[in-house]
C-alpha cells in the first residue's frame, strides 16, 4: 500500500482547510534569501529596519545580514552568538537575541551592550524581542514555559514581568505598536496585550479551525507584526496563512503561502510601510517570501 509523505499530507490538509475561505489580498511574488550571498544556514527570524532592508538572522551562521527588498546583500553583522531573533528599536539600532544572552546592535553592525538573561540549560531560546521607547523587552524559554523580561535602555536593570506562557517548538513571539506590548502565546491560540509592568490590558484570537478569524493546529498563531493604520498582522505555521486585523476588529486574509513546510515552525513576518510588501518567513526552507498587493486602504 503506497502511502503519501506526511508533509504532502499536511499541505493537501491546509489546503482542504481554507478551501472556503476568500481570495487572499497578496500573493507570492519573490524571494529573499536565494542569492549566494544572502542564502542562510539555518534562517531563524528577521524584522525590518527603517529603510525597508531586511534583517535576517542566521543562526547557524552566527551572523545577522542586512538586506535589500531586492535579495542584495548590503553588510553581515558577526554576532557574539547565534541569534534567535532581532527587533529595531525607534533610533535604528537593533536588539540581537540569543539563548541566553542579548545584545545592542548600533546602525551599522556594532555590537554596543551586552547582558545575560536569567534563564538557564539546554532546553533555553529567545524567540522574541521588542521595544518601547527606552524599554526592550526580551522573551526567553527557560524548562517548559516562556517569560518576558524588561530591560533599561542600556540591557540593564532587567525585571521579569510576565511569566508562565505557553509557546510550542521554540516559539514565542512578542511585538509592539509602539505603546504597548503584543505576547503571541500560539499554544493557547491568542495574542495577549500588556503594559511596561506585565499588566494584562486584553487579548484576542481564539481556537476554532476552519475559520477566518480564528486559529487551527495545535498551536497558532506564531508570529506577528504592525502595519499601517493601526492594522495588525499574523501569521499561522499550520495553513502557511497571513492575516491582517483592523482596530476596529475586522479579520483579512492577505496570504495563503504556496509551500511543503506546512507544521509546527517559525514563520516570522513584517510588512512595509504602505502595506504593500508583507515579508514571510519559511524557516525549513532559509527563504523570506515576498507577498505583494494593494497598499492599506486602496
Amino acid at each position: 500500500m503506497n502511502r503519501l509523505p506526511l508533509m504532502t499530507i499536511l499541505a493537501l490538509a491546509a489546503t482542504l482547510a481554507c478551501a472556503d475561505t476568500p481570495t487572499p489580498t497578496h500573493q507570492q511574488t519573490a524571494k529573499i534569501g536565494v542569492s549566494s550571498a544572502t542564502k542562510a544556514t539555518r534562517l531563524c527570524h528577521f524584522c525590518l529596519n527603517p529603510d525597508g532592508d531586511i534583517l535576517a538572522c542566521d543562526e547557524a551562521g552566527g551572523v545577522v545580514r542586512v538586506i535589500s527588498p531586492t535579495d542584495q546583500l548590503k553588510a553581515t553583522w558577526r554576532m557574539p552568538f547565534p541569534p534567535q531573533a532581532v527587533a529595531v528599536r525607534g533610533d535604528g539600532s537593533c536588539i540581537v537575541t540569543g539563548a541566553t544572552k542579548v545584545v545592542l546592535v548600533s546602525r551599522d553592525g556594532k555590537v554596543l551592550k551586552t547582558a545575560d538573561l536569567p534563564v538557564a540549560g539546554k532546553y533555553s531560546r529567545s524567540p522574541g524581542a521588542a521595544a518601547i521607547k527606552d524599554d526592550i523587552f526580551v522573551c526567553s524559554r527557560s524548562g517548559t514555559s516562556f517569560s518576558v523580561f524588561r530591560f533599561n535602555k542600556d540591557l540593564g536593570d532587567c525585571k521579569e514581568i510576565v511569566s508562565g506562557l505557553r509557546g510550542c517548538c521554540g516559539c514565542q513571539d512578542i511585538g509592539t505598536d509602539g505603546k504597548e506590548l503584543y505576547v503571541v502565546e500560539n499554544a493557547r491560540h491568542h495574542v495577549m496585550r500588556f503594559d511596561r509592568e506585565g499588566n494584562k490590558l486584553g487579548e484576542f484570537g481564539r481556537r476554532a479551525p476552519g475559520t477566518l478569524d480564528g486559529y487551527g493546529g495545535c498551536c497558532e498563531p506564531k508570529n506577528i507584526c504592525f502595519g499601517p493604520a493601526g492594522s495588525i498582522y499574523t501569521s499561522e505555521a499550520s495553513l502557511y496563512r497571513v492575516k491582517r486585523w483592523s482596530p476596529d476588529g475586522k479579520c483579512t486574509l492577505v496570504a495563503l503561502v504556496k509551500s511543503p513546510n506546512v507544521g509546527c515552525v517559525q514563520v516570522a513576518i513584517a510588512t512595509n510601510k504602505d502595506g504593500s510588501r508583507v515579508y514571510f518567513l519559511d524557516s525549513p526552507a532559509n527563504i523570506i517570501y515576498v507577498l505583494t498587493g494593494p497598499a492599506l486602504g486602496r
